[in-house]
């Protein structure tokens, strides 16, 4: 059945240099000496910031604070091995970055190693993995997905019609074999709380791990894909970080493919000297969806999508982000408010994310606030997960005809969820 919260990172993060400048503030009508110019550096591994996931949320919080004037001056790199990781760790140390991030999985040893050699610098991990041996002036925001996993599979049970549903997390993703289980629990709870459909659903290599576990490479992600697809999944659950692109350009190509075939389908019958004039425009606009492009999604042979990191119903590209029925969303300005004093954002309760299940998830919290690489942090570490807000579940319930019952469905889910911590506690 499901699992209780705790672990697992999917994530966000930003910078912030809001104490060093309020330090400077006194009764005092001296000006500094000199002006104190605040940086954000992040690194990202493997997908980049434009990943419509954890790295595009992380330079949206990073701009949101540039507007804010928290922060003066930006820096990003995309990195895609170890050894790129500590070199660009080195460098935004070495260039006095006030805060610097590293975002995805992966790189905690860079991290730990960099750190050290500069105490007098705040770093952020998103998303690594990173646990918890780590020196003072590492800071840590973490999503656990477990529950967020258990739901995916209810939901892609619900969402089947060929009866076969895929997932897959990829190397370096935190807690990647539990969610992999998780996931399996859900679709068996979903057939098992199914009494009217006699639901019957086949999860591709059910209960393996090492066979679900891909290189966190696009073209990794794209042959994880292909393969499911082929083994007669509608249902493809990727988790990771650059695999998941791999699998949005697997349905881009597909969606390619359709629109090419039926295009050849309009050219054959446009020679019919019987075809009704305006009957071609007519049946596109029929086809297409409130954008008036691509084929509709109740008559689109495409996989189904369960994304990670944003709305993917929103944020993937047009026509992919028609065939995403549901969203784990990690909420990143809550987490980042939670660690950081003075992170601008509203709603959420980062105060939530302080603990799980009931215990601090830092254990030196009662000491804080405290500066640490020159910020006021409230909490060396967060942890977001469905029941304290940190993540949220969207469904795209209603842009797919079919599946309008299936927020109702993912409630469900939910309620068997709180019925077995009930049981637990």
């Amino acid at each position: 059945m499901g699992p209780s919260p705790r672990s697992a990172p999917r994530t966000v993060g930003a910078v912030l240099a809001v104490s060093a400048l309020l330090a400077g503030c006194g009764d005092s009508g001296e000006e500094p000496a000199s002006i104190v110019r605040t940086s954000a550096c992040a690194v990202s591994a493997p997908s980049g910031f434009e990943d419509a996931g954890v790295g595009a949320a992380v330079l949206e919080q990073v701009r949101g604070a540039v507007r804010q004037g928290l922060v003066d001056t930006t820096s990003t790199q995309r990195v895609s091995t170890p050894a790129q990781t500590q070199a660009a760790l080195e460098r935004f140390a070495a260039d006095g970055c006030t805060l610097t991030l590293l975002v995805g999985p992966g790189g905690a040893g860079a991290l730990s190693q960099v750190a050290q050699e500069v105490p007098d610098r705040a770093f952020l991990a998103v998303g690594a993995g990173i646990g918890a041996d780590q020196p003072d002036n590492v800071l840590s925001v973490d999503f656990d997905l477990r529950d967020s996993a258990f739901l995916a599979g209810y939901a892609a049970a619900h969402a089947t019609t060929t009866g076969v549903v895929a997932v897959s997390v990829s190397t370096g993703q935190a807690d990647g074999d539990t969610l992999l289980a998780a996931f399996d629990e859900g679709v068996v709870a979903a057939q098992e709380a199914d009494d009217e459909n006699d639901l019957d659903v086949r999860v591709v290599q059910q209960g393996m791990v090492e066979a679900r576990t891909v290189e966190d490479t696009s073209a990794d992600g794209r042959d994880w894909a292909e393969d499911a697809t082929a083994d007669g999944a509608d249902v493809l659950v990727p988790f990771g970080s650059a695999s998941p692109q791999g699998v949005v350009e697997h349905l881009s190509a597909l969606a390619q493919e359709q629109d090419e075939a039926g295009e050849e389908d309009e050219a054959a019958d446009s020679g019919s000297d019987s075809a009704p004039a305006g009957a071609d425009a007519a049946g596109t606009a029929g086809d297409g969806d409130a954008e008036g492009t691509g084929a509709s999604a109740e008559e689109s042979e495409l996989p189904y999508l369960i994304w990670t990191g944003s709305d993917g119903s929103k944020s993937l590209p047009t026509p992919v982000r028609k065939q995403v029925i549901a969203s784990i969303v990690p909420q990143v300005g809550t987490a980042m408010r939670a660690v950081l004093t003075g992170w601008p954002g509203t709603g959420g309760d980062p105060d939530a994310l302080l603990e799980v299940d009931g215990e601090p998830v830092d254990d030196a919290q009662g000491a804080m606030p405290e500066v640490v690489g020159g910020l006021e942090v409230r909490s060396r570490r967060a942890v977001g997960d469905l029941d304290n807000g940190g993540v949220e579940l969207v469904v795209s319930d209603g842009v797919l005809s079919p599946l309008t019952g299936l927020g109702r469905a993912v409630s469900d889910g939910r309620d068997l969820l709180e019925e077995e911590d009930a049981e637990a506690s």
